[in-house]
């Protein structure tokens, strides 16, 4: 499993034990199994693995995207778990592709369990392998925060009805919602709302000006605060930051389009 930017030796040791265990895993394993190809193609062209199977990369380097973003990169010996047969319908399934061309090795996955279950060794393995990239995947988590924030930036926590931001204050400091729903208010006036995930306060940073609206706690929520200097650090150095931000000022944009159109109409009835 490949990961994009500095790891420690940590995830690279683990790295190697979750395949070894995946090498035990599978050899002399005596039961039917086939091939998937996976030509070279573009990440437009990517789709999920057959239902039902448990997998493994043969050759090459295979990407795994969800929802038009790349979001691992397994090597050969790394273990490859479709979802598109136990996801909710609603639940955009994970899709694999490789941008050079790769195989991966499929077992069925009913027959699978059934080898490892006969085989009290090879069970043990198959539960080491599974912890071993669960664990693998908890770092890779940990890595993608890291990046986000910047490794930089104070949490705070604000109970229901806390001010966030305050209307007219300077803006020093750019926020994301780590946890929680909390109202943007425009002169007392509620014009949107903030979700987990999403970043506020970032116009008038942007602008230099000071803070065109309040923010309050609709509920429990948890807060990163990031320097101003520090949030345009990462919009220099970080590209992909750079994308979050104008697809969340979008949305911000878009929902205060809706909430003047919808003042313009009640103003308008009689």
């Amino acid at each position: 499993m490949l990961t994009m930017g500095q790891v420690q030796d940590d995830f690279d040791l683990l790295n190697r034990a979750a395949r070894q265990s995946l090498s035990g895993v599978f050899a002399g394993l005596d039961i039917e199994s086939s091939t998937v190809d996976l030509p070279a193609s573009r990440s437009v062209y990517f789709t999920p693995l057959p239902d039902n199977t448990i997998a493994c990369v043969e050759s090459g380097l295979v990407s795994v995207m969800h929802e038009q973003t790349v979001v691992s990169v397994l090597e050969p010996g790394d273990l490859v778990l479709g979802d598109s047969a136990l996801v909710p319908a609603t639940v955009t399934a994970l899709q694999f592709g490789s941008e050079e061309g790769a195989t991966v090795r499929t077992w069925e996955q009913g027959a699978f369990l059934r080898a490892i279950s006969a085989d009290d060794a090879r069970q043990r393995l198959w539960l080491a392998a599974l912890i071993q990239t669960q664990s693998l995947m908890y770092r890779m988590s940990g890595l993608s925060i890291q990046r986000q924030t910047g490794l930089r930036g104070d949490t705070e926590v604000y109970s229901p009805g806390a001010v966030i931001i305050q209307q007219g204050d300077p803006a020093d400091d750019v926020f994301s919602m780590v946890a929680g729903v909390a109202q943007v208010l425009v002169d007392e006036q509620p014009v949107a709302r903030i979700a987990t995930g999403e970043l506020f306060g970032t116009m008038a940073a942007l602008t230099n000006g000071h803070r065109n609206a309040t923010v309050t706690a609709l509920e429990r929520c948890s807060v990163l605060r990031v320097p101003k200097d520090r949030f345009f650090e990462i919009i220099r150095t970080r590209p992909e930051a750079v994308q979050g931000l104008l697809v969340d000022m979008a949305r911000s944009i878009t929902a205060l389009n809706g909430e003047v159109v919808a003042l313009r109409q009640r103003v308008s009835e009689p």
